[in-house]
């Protein structure tokens, strides 16, 4: 049998003229729905492996740290890099910068006067920010959470913040305003 779009006899078979009409839009919703189905769950499938290898990857790198390179053979040795020890950092991260800058200075500093010191010590780091001033607001905040700082506010509502001991208590007591509030880390 011959099928085709338009109605005709069929050779030799002395039967009636088979037709076949596109399918319509309502039939094919069912399976694009199934086949969108499948391909999120196949998307989830693959980012589950994804992270499932790099954690098998780093517990592999962690490993040789533990107990020598020699200990991973074969076909896993090609997993580790070259250095399986992490390298050392060569200048300090934006964390670090803003701890010694609080530690420096003895009054407490806004965020605009951080950002414009940070920029004068270490105009790279801040420029590979995205969004810097957020960027310096979370770690303003760790560090204050961390008791390596304190959270103040000035005499016209704006907050500084000013590095404090070893134990927790401010370096120094100097602060914008005599009656300071503390304000809880977010």
């Amino acid at each position: 049998m011959i099928l085709t779009n338009h109605p005709t006899e069929c050779e030799g078979a002395g039967s009636e003229p088979l037709s076949i009409h596109p399918p319509k839009h309502e039939e094919l919703e069912p399976v694009i729905g199934q086949l969108q189905s499948q391909l999120r769950v196949l998307k989830l499938e693959r980012a589950a492996i994804v992270k499932r290898i790099g954690i098998i990857k780093k517990t592999i790198v962690g490993l040789a740290d533990l107990f020598g390179s020699d200990a991973i053979e074969g076909e896993l040795q090609g997993l580790l890099p070259l250095h399986s020890r992490p390298r050392a950092r060569t200048r300090p991260g934006l964390t670090a910068l803003c701890r010694q800058l609080l530690r420096e200075t003895s009054q407490p500093l806004t965020l605009g006067e951080i950002m414009r010191q940070l920029q004068i010590k270490s105009p790279a780091r801040l420029a590979r920010q995205r969004h810097p001033e957020n960027s310096l607001r979370v770690i303003l905040r760790r560090l204050v959470v961390y008791g390596e700082a304190e959270k103040l506010r000035t005499k016209d509502g704006a907050c500084a913040w000013n590095a404090t001991a070893a134990d927790g208590k401010p370096e120094e007591e100097s602060s914008p305003t005599a009656d300071h509030e503390h304000a809880s880390p977010r």
